[in-house]
């Protein structure tokens, strides 16, 4: 019994370590910081998603076809086709803590990188998707939707505090500061 007693703690430590290593951790990024670090930024419209199974299948990926109207930074207008870890399949879902969610039809400004497959990837997990919409008067604002991302600065993007309402951001006051970071030499 003895014996048994000290496995407990052993494995309750285990699992806890376990556990803490599945978390999701993101490093701030500013405008500066996602220009410079994005191989794409473009204007877009969510066309649709798929999801699959990797080679191995021990993980879900979830390709998300987009319809580019404007490029900021790389390759022109046409299609793009994003690759997150996380979707649902045949009954499991992976998801990512963090990590953006489309909708089909949804426009979009997207800060885009590429792994060394070539395979393009939002920036910083949902930080570097900006849903589009048109406030009252119609003018077209970005957002970040993901819950804790909500910012008023198009320059520091630092998150609101909790319960703030989010800011009106127009899209072109975004253009102008991924434009002045660019020009600035933002590669």
């Amino acid at each position: 019994m003895p014996h048994r007693t000290r496995l407990v703690p052993l494995a309750l430590t285990a699992l806890f370590i376990a556990g803490a290593s599945l978390a999701t951790t993101v490093v701030h990024m500013d405008t500066r910081a996602l220009v410079q670090r994005s191989h794409d930024i473009v204007i877009g419209t969510v066309e649709g998603s798929r999801s699959y199974w990797n080679a191995d299948h021990t993980r879900i990926l979830t390709e998300v076809t987009v319809n580019v109207s404007e490029s900021l930074k790389g390759e022109g207008p046409g299609r793009l086709v994003l690759t997150q870890l996380g979707g649902e399949l045949d009954g499991m879902r992976y998801h990512i803590e963090g990590s953006p969610r489309f909708a089909r039809g949804e426009e979009a400004l997207l800060f885009v990188w590429r792994d060394p497959q070539g395979r393009a990837q939002v920036n910083g997990l949902a930080q570097g998707k900006f849903e589009i919409g048109r406030d009252a008067g119609g003018t077209r604002v970005v957002q970040r939707a993901t819950p804790g991302l909500a910012f008023r600065d198009p320059q520091s993007l630092r998150a609101l505090p909790e319960g703030t309402a989010p800011a009106r951001v127009t899209l072109d006051d975004m253009k102008r500061e991924i434009a002045s970071v660019l020009k600035e030499g933002g590669r």
